[in-house]
Formats: structure tokens, sequence, C-alpha cells
């Protein structure tokens, strides 16, 4: 039996394969989560429409050392109620922050919400991630004993996503330590 060229059908089929190969590799070089072999990206990432800073908090056990992460609103407003809240930790693991007290659902100019942790026993299916506008929920005992720190230490990563605009109203990464 003679061999000859390979048809053209053939040659099609392995270059569509080799492209699909290569086009993955490169999309799972350039999708790398940071903190997941990633090489320190420098400063910060900031893509943030409202202003977001670490603060201190009302620790458990009395400390005014927990961190607290505070978003201040703008002109800009947003409904927090229909945005989607996620914390991304230095591991890269994702938890969606739950909604604590909102008094004022909408965050505008001269408001501010509180990003925080409070793991819940009773509430095994929660993340002990929340968010409120109630700054005695952060700032005192009033609530809970205090809010527990952020773990690991690191760059966490805030994203607030509005579904009604498809867009990401904060994604900003802070150091939370």
């Amino acid at each position: 039996m003679k061999r000859g060229p390979i048809s053209t059908g053939t040659a099609t089929v392995c270059a569509i394969g080799i492209a699909t190969v290569l086009i993955i590799g490169g999309s799972a070089v350039l999708l790398l989560v940071p903190g997941e072999g990633a090489p320190d990206a420098g400063p910060a990432l900031t893509l943030s429409a409202l202003p977001v800073e670490v603060v201190a908090g009302y620790g458990d056990g009395g400390s005014a050392e927990a961190p607290v992460i505070r978003i201040s609103g703008t002109q800009d407003a947003i409904n927090l109620t229909t945005c989607r809240i996620y914390l991304i930790d230095p591991k890269g693991a994702l938890y969606e922050v739950e909604t604590a007290i909102l008094r004022n659902a909408t965050l505008s100019e001269g408001m501010t919400a509180y990003v925080f942790h409070l793991p819940v026993d009773d509430l095994p299916t929660a993340s002990g991630y929340w968010i409120t506008d109630e700054p005695e929920m952060v700032f005192s005992a009033a609530y809970h004993p205090g809010v527990h720190p952020f773990s690991p230490g690191g760059q966490w990563r805030l994203v607030v996503y509005d579904p009604g605009s498809m867009k990401n109203r904060v994604d900003q990464v802070l150091q939370i330590t």
C-alpha cells in the first residue's frame, strides 16, 4: 500500500485541534487568580466607582483592631439589595456577602456601608461575611460581641456586581491583615 500526502480535510482538522490547544493554554495563563501562583501585581487593583477602604471595627473581645471594609456612596447611587456582592480571599476562595441590616438599600452620596466577618453558628449556609449600613453593627457590641478578623490575611478582592447595568460597580483589591 502506497502512502501519499495527507488530505486537505485531515490537515484542516489537525490545524483546528492545534489552535484549540494553544488558545486554551493561553487563556489559562491569562486567567490565573491572584494568590494562586501569579506573580505579585504590585499596588492594589482599583476599578471602583465607589471609594473603598479598610477601617478598624469593634473586634470580638473588645479590641478596636478588627478589619472592616467601608464603602462610601457617591452621586452615582447603587441599590445594594439588587447587587451581588462577593469577596475573594488571598487563596482564591469566593464568598458571597450576605445582607445584615440595611436601613437604606440605596447607597448614595454621604452614605456608608460596611462589609465585615461574623460567622453565625445557627446559619451554617451563610458565608459569614455581611454588609450593613448600621455603624453600630461594626463599631460597638450593640448587636453581637464583636466582628472577627478576615482570615487569612493578605490581599482580598471586593466585587459589587450590578446585574441591571451588567457592570462591576466595585472591583477592588484591599490589603487586610
